[in-house]
Protein backbone atom coordinates (compact mmCIF):
# COMPACT_ATOMS: atom_id res chain seq x y z
CA UNK A 1 0.00 0.00 0.00
CA UNK A 2 2.92 2.16 0.75
CA UNK A 3 4.37 1.95 -2.41
CA UNK A 4 1.46 2.25 -4.48
CA UNK A 5 -0.21 5.02 -2.87
CA UNK A 6 3.38 6.81 -2.56
CA UNK A 7 3.74 6.30 -6.42
CA UNK A 8 0.03 7.93 -7.16
CA UNK A 9 1.32 10.93 -5.09
CA UNK A 10 5.00 11.31 -7.23
CA UNK A 11 2.86 10.62 -10.58
CA UNK A 12 0.10 13.98 -9.29
CA UNK A 13 -2.74 11.35 -8.93
CA UNK A 14 -2.95 10.48 -5.40
CA UNK A 15 -5.53 12.44 -2.35
CA UNK A 16 -5.76 12.15 1.10
CA UNK A 17 -8.97 11.48 2.94
CA UNK A 18 -9.26 12.41 6.17
CA UNK A 19 -11.32 11.73 9.13
CA UNK A 20 -11.89 12.68 12.51
CA UNK A 21 -9.54 10.14 14.41
CA UNK A 22 -6.77 12.19 13.03
CA UNK A 23 -8.03 15.60 14.97
CA UNK A 24 -8.81 13.06 18.10
CA UNK A 25 -4.98 13.17 19.74
CA UNK A 26 -5.59 16.79 19.46
CA UNK A 27 -8.31 16.62 21.76
CA UNK A 28 -10.56 17.52 19.21
CA UNK A 29 -14.34 15.72 20.10
CA UNK A 30 -15.74 13.32 18.03
CA UNK A 31 -18.98 12.43 17.16
CA UNK A 32 -20.17 10.74 20.30
CA UNK A 33 -18.80 13.60 23.07
CA UNK A 34 -20.13 16.13 20.43
CA UNK A 35 -23.75 15.07 20.66
CA UNK A 36 -23.38 12.91 24.42
CA UNK A 37 -24.76 16.18 26.59
CA UNK A 38 -27.50 17.13 24.18
CA UNK A 39 -28.40 13.88 24.09
CA UNK A 40 -28.69 13.82 27.27
CA UNK A 41 -30.73 16.89 27.77
CA UNK A 42 -32.84 16.79 24.91
CA UNK A 43 -33.90 13.37 24.18
CA UNK A 44 -32.91 11.95 27.56
CA UNK A 45 -31.46 8.88 26.27
CA UNK A 46 -27.64 8.14 26.49
CA UNK A 47 -25.54 7.56 23.68
CA UNK A 48 -24.65 3.62 22.63
CA UNK A 49 -21.04 2.56 20.53
CA UNK A 50 -23.42 1.64 17.80
CA UNK A 51 -25.38 4.44 17.23
CA UNK A 52 -26.42 6.07 14.25
CA UNK A 53 -24.93 9.70 15.16
CA UNK A 54 -26.35 11.46 12.39
CA UNK A 55 -30.19 9.89 13.07
CA UNK A 56 -29.23 10.92 16.76
CA UNK A 57 -28.63 14.49 15.40
CA UNK A 58 -31.78 14.54 13.55
CA UNK A 59 -33.32 13.53 16.50
CA UNK A 60 -32.44 16.51 18.37
CA UNK A 61 -32.96 19.04 15.60
CA UNK A 62 -36.55 17.81 15.42
CA UNK A 63 -37.51 18.35 18.97
CA UNK A 64 -37.53 21.76 18.02
CA UNK A 65 -37.48 22.06 14.67
CA UNK A 66 -34.50 24.33 14.70
CA UNK A 67 -30.72 23.59 14.22
CA UNK A 68 -29.11 26.40 15.22
CA UNK A 69 -28.65 25.43 18.85
CA UNK A 70 -27.10 22.05 17.85
CA UNK A 71 -25.07 24.05 15.23
CA UNK A 72 -24.37 27.02 17.99
CA UNK A 73 -22.94 23.57 20.40
CA UNK A 74 -20.48 22.64 17.22
CA UNK A 75 -19.22 26.13 17.11
CA UNK A 76 -18.76 26.69 21.22
CA UNK A 77 -16.31 23.54 21.17
CA UNK A 78 -14.74 22.95 17.98
CA UNK A 79 -13.58 26.68 17.68
CA UNK A 80 -11.50 26.41 20.80
CA UNK A 81 -7.62 26.24 20.07
CA UNK A 82 -6.01 22.77 19.25
CA UNK A 83 -2.61 22.06 18.90
CA UNK A 84 -1.65 20.47 15.73
CA UNK A 85 -0.45 16.68 16.56
CA UNK A 86 1.94 14.50 15.15
CA UNK A 87 -0.36 12.87 12.13
CA UNK A 88 -1.03 16.59 10.91
CA UNK A 89 2.98 17.81 10.87
CA UNK A 90 3.54 14.03 8.76
CA UNK A 91 0.68 15.11 6.36
CA UNK A 92 2.71 18.32 5.98
CA UNK A 93 5.86 16.78 5.34
CA UNK A 94 4.15 14.35 2.45
CA UNK A 95 3.86 15.64 -1.07
CA UNK A 96 -0.05 15.38 -1.60
CA UNK A 97 -1.71 18.32 -3.70
CA UNK A 98 -5.26 17.54 -2.63
CA UNK A 99 -6.59 16.79 0.90
CA UNK A 100 -10.23 15.87 1.57
CA UNK A 101 -12.13 15.92 4.71
CA UNK A 102 -15.42 14.97 6.92
CA UNK A 103 -14.31 17.32 9.30
CA UNK A 104 -15.14 20.62 10.66
CA UNK A 105 -12.51 21.81 12.77
CA UNK A 106 -9.54 23.65 10.63
CA UNK A 107 -6.59 22.02 11.71
CA UNK A 108 -5.52 20.57 8.78
CA UNK A 109 -5.32 23.20 6.51
CA UNK A 110 -3.64 25.26 9.35
CA UNK A 111 -0.79 22.51 9.17
CA UNK A 112 0.21 23.42 5.79
CA UNK A 113 -0.43 27.02 6.36
CA UNK A 114 2.38 27.44 7.63
CA UNK A 115 5.16 26.60 5.15
CA UNK A 116 2.05 26.80 2.06
CA UNK A 117 -0.48 28.74 0.55
CA UNK A 118 -3.73 26.38 1.34
CA UNK A 119 -7.00 26.89 -1.25
CA UNK A 120 -9.59 25.64 1.08
CA UNK A 121 -13.30 24.78 -0.52
CA UNK A 122 -15.83 24.26 2.03
CA UNK A 123 -18.73 24.83 -0.02
CA UNK A 124 -20.52 23.88 -3.79
CA UNK A 125 -19.63 27.60 -4.34
CA UNK A 126 -16.14 27.70 -4.18
CA UNK A 127 -15.32 24.53 -5.69
CA UNK A 128 -17.62 25.90 -8.64
CA UNK A 129 -15.31 28.37 -8.79
CA UNK A 130 -12.46 26.31 -9.27
CA UNK A 131 -9.62 28.50 -10.09
CA UNK A 132 -5.60 27.48 -9.79
CA UNK A 133 -4.21 26.14 -6.86
CA UNK A 134 -0.85 27.64 -5.60
CA UNK A 135 0.39 24.51 -3.16
CA UNK A 136 -2.31 22.87 -1.06
CA UNK A 137 -6.04 22.23 -1.82
CA UNK A 138 -8.31 21.54 0.84
CA UNK A 139 -12.18 20.26 -0.12
CA UNK A 140 -13.86 19.88 3.60
CA UNK A 141 -16.43 17.97 2.25
CA UNK A 142 -18.71 18.39 5.11
CA UNK A 143 -18.38 22.20 5.92
CA UNK A 144 -16.45 24.03 7.76
CA UNK A 145 -16.79 25.05 11.52
CA UNK A 146 -15.43 28.53 11.14
CA UNK A 147 -16.24 29.33 7.07
CA UNK A 148 -19.92 27.44 6.91
CA UNK A 149 -22.93 28.68 7.73
CA UNK A 150 -25.15 26.56 9.93
CA UNK A 151 -27.36 25.22 6.80
CA UNK A 152 -24.25 24.66 4.72
CA UNK A 153 -22.73 22.19 7.34
CA UNK A 154 -23.66 18.20 7.02
CA UNK A 155 -24.74 17.04 10.25
CA UNK A 156 -28.26 15.20 10.54
CA UNK A 157 -29.52 12.18 8.90
CA UNK A 158 -31.24 15.03 6.20
CA UNK A 159 -27.88 16.02 5.44
CA UNK A 160 -26.37 13.54 5.14
CA UNK A 161 -29.38 12.16 2.72
CA UNK A 162 -30.03 14.91 1.00
CA UNK A 163 -25.75 15.81 0.27
CA UNK A 164 -25.75 14.83 -3.67
CA UNK A 165 -28.40 17.09 -4.61
CA UNK A 166 -27.64 19.92 -2.34
CA UNK A 167 -24.71 19.75 -3.13
CA UNK A 168 -24.10 19.27 -6.89
CA UNK A 169 -20.66 20.36 -7.33
CA UNK A 170 -18.83 18.44 -4.41
CA UNK A 171 -20.49 15.24 -5.65
CA UNK A 172 -19.47 16.10 -9.13
CA UNK A 173 -15.53 16.61 -7.84
CA UNK A 174 -15.59 13.45 -5.41
CA UNK A 175 -16.88 11.62 -8.08
CA UNK A 176 -14.28 12.72 -10.67
CA UNK A 177 -11.80 12.26 -7.92
CA UNK A 178 -12.97 8.68 -7.18
CA UNK A 179 -12.23 7.76 -11.10
CA UNK A 180 -9.33 10.16 -11.74
CA UNK A 181 -7.06 9.81 -8.33
CA UNK A 182 -6.04 7.27 -5.96
CA UNK A 183 -7.42 7.80 -2.69
CA UNK A 184 -6.19 6.64 1.24
CA UNK A 185 -8.61 7.20 3.61
CA UNK A 186 -7.52 7.99 7.13
CA UNK A 187 -8.68 8.47 10.52
CA UNK A 188 -12.10 6.58 10.08
CA UNK A 189 -13.19 3.29 12.26
CA UNK A 190 -15.10 0.52 11.10
CA UNK A 191 -19.02 1.38 9.57
CA UNK A 192 -17.87 5.27 9.90
CA UNK A 193 -21.36 7.46 8.97
CA UNK A 194 -19.33 9.82 7.40
CA UNK A 195 -17.41 6.78 5.12
CA UNK A 196 -20.83 5.69 3.87
CA UNK A 197 -21.56 8.52 1.62
CA UNK A 198 -18.41 8.09 -0.34
CA UNK A 199 -19.04 4.40 -0.44
CA UNK A 200 -22.53 4.20 -1.70
CA UNK A 201 -20.75 7.00 -4.24
CA UNK A 202 -18.60 4.30 -5.38
CA UNK A 203 -20.52 1.80 -5.66
CA UNK A 204 -22.41 3.50 -8.00
CA UNK A 205 -19.69 4.42 -10.41
CA UNK A 206 -18.16 1.13 -9.72
CA UNK A 207 -18.78 0.04 -13.82
CA UNK A 208 -16.53 3.35 -14.73
CA UNK A 209 -13.09 1.53 -13.61
CA UNK A 210 -12.34 3.09 -10.63
CA UNK A 211 -8.79 3.45 -9.06
CA UNK A 212 -7.86 1.28 -6.66
CA UNK A 213 -8.22 2.98 -2.94
CA UNK A 214 -7.55 2.08 0.19
CA UNK A 215 -8.17 2.77 3.74
CA UNK A 216 -6.25 2.59 7.38
CA UNK A 217 -8.16 1.50 10.23
CA UNK A 218 -7.55 -0.57 13.40
CA UNK A 219 -9.24 -3.75 13.85
CA UNK A 220 -11.98 -4.43 16.48
CA UNK A 221 -10.25 -5.30 19.98
CA UNK A 222 -12.32 -4.00 22.87
CA UNK A 223 -14.82 -6.20 24.91
CA UNK A 224 -14.44 -10.45 25.54
CA UNK A 225 -12.79 -12.67 23.82
CA UNK A 226 -16.40 -13.59 22.02
CA UNK A 227 -17.95 -9.98 21.75
CA UNK A 228 -13.56 -9.06 20.23
CA UNK A 229 -14.43 -12.10 17.79
CA UNK A 230 -18.15 -10.67 16.55
CA UNK A 231 -17.09 -7.69 16.02
CA UNK A 232 -14.39 -8.77 13.84
CA UNK A 233 -16.31 -10.98 12.05
CA UNK A 234 -18.65 -7.75 10.88
CA UNK A 235 -16.07 -5.91 10.63
CA UNK A 236 -14.58 -8.27 7.94
CA UNK A 237 -17.78 -8.46 6.25
CA UNK A 238 -18.02 -4.59 5.62
CA UNK A 239 -14.29 -4.35 4.47
CA UNK A 240 -15.17 -7.46 1.81
CA UNK A 241 -17.69 -4.72 0.69
CA UNK A 242 -15.57 -1.97 0.37
CA UNK A 243 -13.22 -4.01 -1.35
CA UNK A 244 -15.85 -4.70 -3.94
CA UNK A 245 -16.75 -1.49 -4.85
CA UNK A 246 -12.46 -0.89 -4.84
CA UNK A 247 -11.16 0.51 -1.87
CA UNK A 248 -8.92 -1.97 -0.24
CA UNK A 249 -8.04 -2.06 3.84
CA UNK A 250 -4.85 -2.16 5.88
CA UNK A 251 -5.55 -3.01 9.02
CA UNK A 252 -3.46 -1.87 12.23
CA UNK A 253 -3.52 -3.15 16.04
CA UNK A 254 -2.31 0.17 17.38
CA UNK A 255 -2.87 4.12 15.96
CA UNK A 256 0.61 4.12 16.29
CA UNK A 257 1.43 2.01 13.26
CA UNK A 258 -0.37 4.56 11.53
CA UNK A 259 2.48 6.85 12.28
CA UNK A 260 5.13 4.74 10.49
CA UNK A 261 2.97 4.21 7.63
CA UNK A 262 1.95 7.92 7.30
CA UNK A 263 6.17 8.58 7.56
CA UNK A 264 7.18 5.85 5.13
CA UNK A 265 4.96 7.95 2.08
CA UNK A 266 6.23 10.81 3.21
CA UNK A 267 9.22 11.06 1.77
CA UNK A 268 8.31 8.06 -0.87
CA UNK A 269 5.53 10.39 -2.09
CA UNK A 270 8.76 12.78 -3.56
CA UNK A 271 10.20 10.21 -5.94
CA UNK A 272 13.52 9.63 -6.50
CA UNK A 273 14.27 13.35 -6.41
CA UNK A 274 17.41 15.01 -5.58
CA UNK A 275 18.31 19.03 -4.87
CA UNK A 276 21.10 20.56 -4.47
CA UNK A 277 22.07 23.68 -2.21
CA UNK A 278 25.10 25.68 -2.05
CA UNK A 279 26.79 29.10 -2.54
CA UNK A 280 25.56 31.75 -5.50
CA UNK A 281 29.44 31.60 -6.05
CA UNK A 282 32.07 28.99 -5.73
CA UNK A 283 35.26 29.43 -3.52
CA UNK A 284 37.70 29.05 -5.70
CA UNK A 285 40.09 27.56 -2.92
CA UNK A 286 38.05 24.54 -3.01
CA UNK A 287 37.95 21.79 -5.85
CA UNK A 288 34.84 23.73 -8.27
CA UNK A 289 34.78 20.51 -10.49
CA UNK A 290 33.04 18.83 -7.67
CA UNK A 291 29.71 20.08 -8.05
CA UNK A 292 29.94 19.74 -11.82
CA UNK A 293 31.06 15.74 -11.51
CA UNK A 294 27.81 14.83 -8.85
CA UNK A 295 25.63 16.23 -11.75
CA UNK A 296 26.94 14.11 -14.38
CA UNK A 297 26.61 11.09 -12.46
CA UNK A 298 23.54 11.80 -11.30
CA UNK A 299 22.22 11.85 -15.01
CA UNK A 300 23.55 8.60 -14.94
CA UNK A 301 20.62 7.08 -12.52
CA UNK A 302 17.59 5.90 -14.52
CA UNK A 303 14.54 7.33 -13.02
CA UNK A 304 16.48 9.64 -11.05
CA UNK A 305 14.65 13.41 -10.86
CA UNK A 306 16.82 16.77 -10.67
CA UNK A 307 15.08 19.73 -9.04
CA UNK A 308 16.06 23.07 -10.83
CA UNK A 309 15.63 26.27 -7.86
CA UNK A 310 16.42 28.62 -10.94
CA UNK A 311 20.31 29.44 -8.70
CA UNK A 312 23.14 30.25 -9.87
CA UNK A 313 26.50 29.29 -8.09
CA UNK A 314 26.70 25.58 -7.11
CA UNK A 315 23.42 24.54 -7.83
CA UNK A 316 23.63 25.67 -11.28
CA UNK A 317 26.52 23.82 -11.93
CA UNK A 318 25.39 20.96 -11.04
CA UNK A 319 22.09 21.32 -13.44
CA UNK A 320 24.29 22.16 -16.05
CA UNK A 321 26.15 19.14 -15.88
CA UNK A 322 23.43 16.98 -15.30
CA UNK A 323 21.51 18.28 -18.42
CA UNK A 324 24.99 18.29 -20.49
CA UNK A 325 25.07 14.61 -19.88
CA UNK A 326 21.33 13.69 -20.03
CA UNK A 327 21.44 15.57 -23.56
CA UNK A 328 24.59 13.68 -24.59
CA UNK A 329 22.75 10.47 -23.59
CA UNK A 330 19.97 11.53 -25.80
CA UNK A 331 17.62 11.59 -22.76
CA UNK A 332 14.39 12.74 -22.61
CA UNK A 333 15.57 15.35 -19.91
CA UNK A 334 11.41 16.42 -19.51
CA UNK A 335 10.67 13.94 -16.93
CA UNK A 336 14.40 13.92 -15.44
CA UNK A 337 14.20 17.87 -14.58
CA UNK A 338 11.99 19.95 -12.49
CA UNK A 339 11.77 23.49 -12.27
CA UNK A 340 10.61 25.68 -9.56
CA UNK A 341 10.34 29.41 -9.72
CA UNK A 342 12.75 31.42 -7.46
CA UNK A 343 12.10 35.23 -7.43
CA UNK A 344 15.14 35.50 -4.24
CA UNK A 345 17.75 34.83 -7.47
CA UNK A 346 16.76 37.74 -9.25
CA UNK A 347 18.54 40.28 -8.22
CA UNK A 348 21.97 39.10 -6.54
CA UNK A 349 21.80 41.45 -3.38
CA UNK A 350 19.23 39.64 -2.24
CA UNK A 351 21.12 36.39 -1.09
CA UNK A 352 22.84 39.06 1.34
CA UNK A 353 19.61 40.57 2.93
CA UNK A 354 18.57 39.25 5.73
CA UNK A 355 14.93 40.43 5.96
CA UNK A 356 14.00 38.78 3.38
CA UNK A 357 15.07 35.22 4.11
CA UNK A 358 11.56 34.95 5.51
CA UNK A 359 10.43 35.07 1.36
CA UNK A 360 12.84 33.17 0.59
CA UNK A 361 11.37 29.95 3.03
CA UNK A 362 7.58 30.45 1.53
CA UNK A 363 9.14 30.50 -2.22
CA UNK A 364 11.32 27.23 -1.78
CA UNK A 365 8.81 25.60 0.48
CA UNK A 366 7.18 23.21 -2.62
CA UNK A 367 10.89 22.59 -4.02
CA UNK A 368 11.47 21.27 -0.19
CA UNK A 369 8.39 19.34 0.26
CA UNK A 370 9.05 18.06 -3.68
CA UNK A 371 12.70 16.15 -2.70
CA UNK A 372 13.52 13.13 -1.16
CA UNK A 373 17.61 14.38 -0.78
CA UNK A 374 19.27 17.51 -0.45
CA UNK A 375 22.54 17.76 -1.24
CA UNK A 376 24.22 20.73 0.34
CA UNK A 377 27.48 22.47 -0.50
CA UNK A 378 29.02 25.20 1.77
CA UNK A 379 26.69 28.40 1.08
CA UNK A 380 25.88 31.41 3.44
CA UNK A 381 22.95 32.29 4.79
CA UNK A 382 20.31 31.44 1.72
CA UNK A 383 22.24 28.37 1.78
CA UNK A 384 21.18 27.79 5.59
CA UNK A 385 17.99 28.93 5.19
CA UNK A 386 17.45 26.27 2.89
CA UNK A 387 18.77 23.37 4.67
CA UNK A 388 16.82 24.64 7.42
CA UNK A 389 13.33 24.12 5.27
CA UNK A 390 14.77 20.63 4.29
CA UNK A 391 14.76 19.43 7.90
CA UNK A 392 11.62 21.17 9.01
CA UNK A 393 9.55 19.27 5.92
CA UNK A 394 11.63 16.04 6.39
CA UNK A 395 14.04 15.57 3.45
CA UNK A 396 16.90 13.99 3.39
CA UNK A 397 20.59 15.62 4.17
CA UNK A 398 23.23 14.70 2.33
CA UNK A 399 26.14 17.00 3.23
CA UNK A 400 29.68 17.51 1.52
CA UNK A 401 32.49 18.99 3.13
CA UNK A 402 35.29 20.59 1.90
CA UNK A 403 37.10 21.92 4.39
CA UNK A 404 36.97 23.06 8.49
CA UNK A 405 33.93 24.94 9.55
CA UNK A 406 32.09 25.31 6.57
CA UNK A 407 28.63 24.54 6.69
CA UNK A 408 28.50 20.60 6.09
CA UNK A 409 31.23 20.09 8.48
CA UNK A 410 28.75 21.89 10.86
CA UNK A 411 25.63 19.87 9.70
CA UNK A 412 27.91 16.65 10.55
CA UNK A 413 27.42 17.81 14.49
CA UNK A 414 23.48 17.51 14.33
CA UNK A 415 22.44 13.94 15.54
CA UNK A 416 19.38 14.00 13.50
CA UNK A 417 21.38 14.70 10.26
CA UNK A 418 24.52 12.08 11.26
CA UNK A 419 22.38 9.12 12.42
CA UNK A 420 20.10 9.29 9.37
CA UNK A 421 23.65 8.96 7.27
CA UNK A 422 24.97 6.34 9.77
CA UNK A 423 21.81 4.58 8.64
CA UNK A 424 22.44 4.67 5.13
CA UNK A 425 26.15 4.74 4.63
CA UNK A 426 28.44 4.36 7.32
CA UNK A 427 31.52 4.77 5.25
CA UNK A 428 30.39 8.08 3.92
CA UNK A 429 30.12 9.55 7.14
CA UNK A 430 33.56 9.00 8.04
CA UNK A 431 34.88 9.87 4.77
CA UNK A 432 33.12 13.15 5.28
CA UNK A 433 34.80 13.77 8.63
CA UNK A 434 37.92 14.11 6.74
CA UNK A 435 36.57 16.56 4.73
CA UNK A 436 36.91 14.77 1.53
CA UNK A 437 34.12 12.59 -0.20
CA UNK A 438 34.42 12.08 -4.10
CA UNK A 439 31.31 12.71 -6.26
CA UNK A 440 31.08 8.71 -6.99
CA UNK A 441 30.71 8.49 -2.83
CA UNK A 442 27.83 11.36 -2.83
CA UNK A 443 25.83 9.26 -5.83
CA UNK A 444 26.32 5.81 -4.02
CA UNK A 445 25.34 7.09 -1.04
CA UNK A 446 21.97 9.14 -2.24
CA UNK A 447 21.50 5.62 -3.62
CA UNK A 448 21.84 4.15 -0.66
CA UNK A 449 19.12 6.71 1.13
CA UNK A 450 16.60 6.35 -1.66
CA UNK A 451 16.30 2.20 -0.56
CA UNK A 452 16.14 2.91 2.94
Amino acid sequence: MINEFSKALVEGRGAVFVGSGISTPSGVPGWQDLLRDMAVTRLRIQLKPDDDLPLIAQHIVNRTNNRAPLIAHFRDVLQKTYAHNVYHAILAKTNVKCLWTTNYDTLLEEAFRSQFKVTVRASDESISRGGRVPDIEVIKMHGCIEQSDAKDLVVTQEDYEDFFERRPATAHRLRQDLIDRQLLFIGYSYADSNIRNIAVEARRLGRRALRQHYIVLRREKKGTKEEVAAKQARQDLWLGDLSRIGIAACQIDEFSELENILEGIALRSRGHTVFVTGSHERDTTVATSHPRSVGERLAEEPGLVLLDGQSTGTSRDVTSAYMERCLHKRVDILPRLRLFSNPYAANPSFSNDAKLLPALREWRAPLMRAAQVVIVYHGGMGTEAEVQLAKDVGCLLLPVPERDGDLPSRMLDDPRIKAALEAADPAYVAKARSHYVSPEDVVACVKRMFSQ
